[in-house]
C-alpha cells in the first residue's frame, strides 16, 4: 500500500472533512477524494460514508484505525532507516586487527570514526596476524588490519604504509641519556625479541648483522604490546613500532629513535567475494587519509598486492 493512501486516512479520521484533510496534505480536494476511492478499492471496503454532507468514518474504518497506525509508523520507520543507510549513518562493520594494532591504530581511529555515526555498530577484533587473514578471507570481517603480508584466495591487499621501528627502555636504564640508540649501544642488554610471525623480527635483526653484537635475549613476544609491557616492568629493552611505543607511559617507559631504518609495513585486508557496503567503503578511505596524515605513519599508497 503506497504510504499517500495511508496518509489520506490518517488525515480524514483526524480533520473529519474532505477539504481539511486536502489542506492538511497541501492537494486539492478532488485529488483527496481521489486518494480515499483508491484507497477503499485497494482494501475492498467502505471506509467513509456520506452523511449530512460530509464523510464519516464508517465501523470498518475505526476498526482499522490501530494497523493503519502501525503501517504508518512503519513506513515511516523504513524511510528513516533508508534515509540513515543512504547518508551511511546505520549499518554494521567489523574490523579486525592484530593485538598491537587493535590497541593503537585502530583503537584511535575506530573511536574517531564511530562519534560521526551514532547509529552505525562498529565491532572492533583482536586476533593473531594469521587469524586477521583468516576472518577476512571468510567474511567475518569487513576489514582486516596486519602487519603479515600473505596474499591468498579470498581475500585482497594492499600496503597501507609503514611505521617506523623505535626503542624502548625503562626508566632510569642507563642509555635513557642517549638522543638515539645505535645498535652497538644495545651490546650485551637484556633485548625483548619479536617471534618471528609477520616479519618483525626480521627487521629487527637486520640492524645487528654482521656487526657481532651480542644481546642478552632470554624473552621473545609475539606482539609489540607485550614487548612494551615487558619493558614497562623493566625486563629489557626492545625495538617495537613507535604507533605502539605511543601508548607507553612515559612514566615508566623512555623511547627514543634507533639510528638504523627498521619498518614495520601496515597491510590491509578486504574480502575478496563480497560487495563492499557504502559504510566500508568510507570507513577505508577515511582511514587512508586518516593514517597518512598521522606523524608516526611513514605512508605510500600501492595499488592492491593481489586479487
Amino acid at each position: 500500500m503506497k504510504l499517500r493512501l495511508i496518509e489520506a486516512y490518517k488525515a480524514m479520521i483526524e480533520f473529519g472533512t474532505v477539504t481539511a484533510a486536502a489542506h492538511s496534505l497541501k492537494i486539492s480536494q478532488p485529488a483527496m477524494t481521489k486518494l480515499i476511492a483508491q484507497l477503499q478499492s485497494e482494501l475492498d471496503l467502505v471506509l467513509f460514508e456520506q452523511r449530512g454532507g460530509r464523510l464519516v468514518p464508517t465501523a470498518e474504518a475505526r476498526a482499522l484505525e490501530g494497523s493503519m497506525e502501525r503501517a504508518w509508523h512503519g513506513v515511516i520507520e523504513l524511510t528513516e532507516a533508508a534515509r540513515e543507510v543512504r547518508h551511511m549513518r546505520r549499518g554494521h562493520l567489523s574490523v579486525v586487527a592484530s593485538p598491537t594494532f587493535a590497541q593503537t591504530i585502530m583503537a584511535e581511529f575506530v573511536a574517531q570514526f564511530s562519534k560521526g555515526s551514532n547509529r552505525l555498530t562498529v565491532t572492533l577484533h583482536s586476533q593473531s596476524s594469521p587469524r586477521v587473514i583468516d576472518w577476512t578471507a571468510d567474511g567475518q570481517a569487513d576489514i582486516g588490519v596486519s602487519m603479515i603480508l600473505a596474499p591468498r584466495s579470498g581475500v585482497q591487499v594492499e600496503r597501507l604504509g609503514s611505521l617506523a621501528g623505535v626503542c624502548v627502555l625503562p626508566i632510569g636504564h642507563e642509555l635513557a641519556s642517549k638522543d638515539l640508540i645505535e645498535p652497538d649501544d644495545l651490546r650485551n642488554q637484556p633485548f625483548i625479541s619479536l617471534a618471528e610471525i609477520d616479519g618483525s623480527r626480521s627487521r629487527v635483526e637486520a640492524a645487528f648483522e654482521g656487526r657481532a653484537i651480542d644481546r642478552d635475549i632470554s624473552l621473545t613476544t609475539p606482539q609489540s604490546a607485550v614487548a612494551l609491557a615487558l619493558v614497562t616492568h623493566g625486563a629489557g629493552v626492545a625495538i617495537i613500532d613507535e604507533a605502539t611505543a605511543s601508548i607507553a607511559d612515559q612514566a615508566k617507559v623512555v623511547i627514543r629513535p634507533f639510528s638504523h631504518a627498521v619498518e614495520f609495513d601496515v597491510y590491509l585486508y578486504h574480502p575478496a567475494n563480497k560487495v563492499p557496503s557504502q559504510v566500508q567503503e568510507r570507513f577505508v578511505r577515511q582511514f587512508r587519509t586518516w593514517f597518512k596524515g598521522r606523524s608516526w605513519a611513514q605512508t605510500t599508497f600501492d595499488r592492491p598486492v593481489t586479487k
